[in-house]
């Protein structure tokens, strides 16, 4: 009876192992198709430019590339001010912020730190336009290839294309706005600028900025 109570007890045990199991990879099936469907909603809306929250776009950027940063040990830093609505291609927009994500999570993977911080921040800028910033603390960029990383071709990356940074320079200019880049060197990680426009006035008037974001929060 002894042996046979103890079997019953890890047998339970194994089962509620099991069933975390089995929860956990539900979840992970439905954030799959959660971001299946917000891939496909954005590709049936290439072209079409849109009144949006600089915020939102950001938001889906970060939960397409979640699982990539969660298992390369990435912190994400929130630094959001209150801007006015951007009038974007959101299939475009969204393509350079997901490229800008993943370039820096492999540009800090490169390092070889344990410490990984991705601060994504969102603040007003000049000439009518939004910048959203994309700023890691991974390998940088020597200074002579500051002028050449948005040029066709060009990549530092053995698997890499070199087609990334330039389309979405491209893209970027289509939109009516700027993709920019800044390092201080190697080792000293890198900042890339996206300056998005604000919506088109509406009866000589600028749309109202959304409702005010939290500022500098972590995830």
């Amino acid at each position: 009876p002894g042996y046979l109570i103890k079997l019953g007890d890890h047998l339970a045990a194994e089962q509620r192992t099991w069933q975390l199991e089995l929860d956990g990879l539900g979840k992970n099936i439905e954030h799959i198709k959660e971001i299946v469907a917000m891939q496909q909603s954005y590709a049936r809306l290439s072209g079409v430019t849109e009144d949006l929250k600089a915020e939102d776009l950001v938001a889906d950027a970060l939960s397409i590339n979640e699982a990539a940063l969660g298992r390369h040990g990435v912190k994400v830093l929130r630094e959001y001010q209150d801007v006015e609505l951007v009038r974007v291609d959101k299939h475009k927009a969204m393509q350079i912020l997901i490229n800008l994500i993943r370039n820096a999570k492999y540009a800090m993977d490169a390092t070889g730190r344990s410490e990984k911080i991705l601060t994504m921040s969102i603040a007003p800028s000049e000439d009518n336009r939004v910048r959203i910033q994309v700023r890691d603390n991974g390998i940088g960029i020597p200074p002579a290839n500051l002028t050449l990383i948005f040029q066709h071709g060009f990549t530092t990356k053995k698997d890499g294309h070199g087609f990334g940074l330039h389309s979405s320079g491209n893209a970027a200019r289509e939109m009516g706005g700027n993709l920019s880049a800044q390092s201080a060197g190697t080792g000293q990680g890198a900042v890339f600028t996206l300056e998005l426009p604000v919506a088109r006035q509406v009866n000589g008037r600028i749309p109202a900025p959304p409702a005010p974001a939290q500022n500098s929060h972590n995830s």
